[in-house]
């Protein structure tokens, strides 16, 4: 393999491969980035058997070939070339990746490309297509409530459920959900996935034009999209997915709207002190305001926030992160509490549609 490549091109290509690289892996070949070129293009492939980027890039090409090359050191070696103009790849007579820049060179081991994964590109059965801006706002609004918790695979993904033109995302991890939803532009049929929320969260990396569409293929138990020359494959979660519509009540004792921003700044600043407790931040809820407070050792803080409240009376309190991890992804001026009791899950939801959807079960006060 000889080819040259510009270095911007080619850092901004392995900054991208690079993030489907295998941390720590028995297998060699997943740790490297495979470099494969043929005709005008080279292509650079990374995968950890889980999710798979594959970026190809315009080339000055004298011999064909391929090499598997470190992924890591590959990526921060030629993020530091990324200002070069030409770039010469070239797999030297004793197998090494010899780069050739500005009248210098240096060398970095390759490994046969003989046996690295093939990836599953055929995908053609289902598929949606969808606004970039809309894609990635949905993963945005929700993917932060997966579970880490391994114990619980299933959770540890999203669920893509496309009825009719209507694309819904959720995610839960047992003490909070978080439903999205958003329009397609067309679509195949019914779809219904479970989507690791690793892997969303890299797409939205590869998402830069907010006005462009981006077409999602899904087949099998893979998912699949191409946006300018990059693809990005994943596997999906297999199982069946919690019932999240039993979980949401339907009738509310307590109910009020407020500024997002306004009670946004108030648990923030009420979250300060709330560290030091258990991240237990308390709402005291009247007929105009709701006392936002929390308290430790180190101080205290209580805040007033207007409301405009129907219903009774309520004292409730919260994990103050995920309060905070649900108001910082609306983007609605205001938006509806929902109550019933003190123990029982709080719903957040817009003021003017059914686009977003949080629930949030409370913390026990001790009396």
């Amino acid at each position: 393999m000889k080819t040259i490549v510009k270095g911007l091109d080619l850092s901004n290509a392995v900054g991208k491969v690079v993030k489907a690289v295998s941390t720590k892996s028995p297998n060699q070949l997943l740790e490297g980035i495979k470099m494969s070129c043929k005709g005008d293009t080279l292509t650079l492939t990374a995968t950890d058997t889980e999710i798979a980027i594959e970026k190809t890039i315009r080339c000055e090409t004298f011999m064909e070939g391929d090499a598997v090359v470190p992924g890591r050191l590959f990526a921060e070696f030629t993020k530091k070339l990324e200002n070069e103009d030409d770039i010469e790849l070239n797999i030297s007579d004793d197998g090494r990746l010899k780069i050739v820049y500005s009248g210098s060179e240096s060398y970095l081991q390759a490994l046969s490309a003989d046996e690295y994964p093939i990836i599953k590109k055929d995908i053609n059965r289902n598929s949606f297509v969808i606004k970039q801006k809309s894609f990635k706002d949905l993963i945005n609004s929700t993917s932060f409530a997966c579970s880490q918790d391994d114990s619980r695979p299933i959770l540890k993904g999203c669920l893509l459920e496309l009825e009719g033109d209507r694309l819904t995302c959720v995610a839960l991890d047992g003490f909070r959900l978080a439903v999205c939803k958003k329009n397609v532009q067309q679509a195949t049929g019914d779809i219904k996935a479970i989507v690791p929320a690793r892997a969303l969260v890299e797409i939205t990396r590869l998402i830069e034009k907010d006005e462009d569409y981006v077409a999602v293929i899904i087949q099998d138990n893979s998912l699949m999209i191409e946006i300018d020359n990059t693809v990005f494959t994943t596997r999906l979660l297999e199982g069946e997915y919690i019932d999240y519509k039993k979980i949401v009540p339907q009738n509310y004792l307590t109910t009020f709207t407020v500024n997002k921003n306004a009670l946004f700044n108030s648990i923030e600043r009420a979250s300060v002190l709330a560290r030091v407790m258990k991240n237990i931040v308390k709402f005291d809820i009247h007929e105009n305001y709701v006392d936002v407070s929390s308290d430790s050792d180190l101080g205290n803080v209580k805040e007033n926030v207007l409301i405009n409240l129907e219903g009774k009376d309520l004292t409730i309190a919260f994990n103050s992160k995920y309060l905070i991890d649900c108001l910082r992804v609306i983007g609605d001026e205001f938006v509806n509490f929902n109550l019933n009791s003190s123990i029982a899950p709080c719903v957040i939801k817009s003021n003017t549609d059914d686009e977003y959807l949080y629930l949030i079960l409370p913390v026990r006060l001790n009396n």
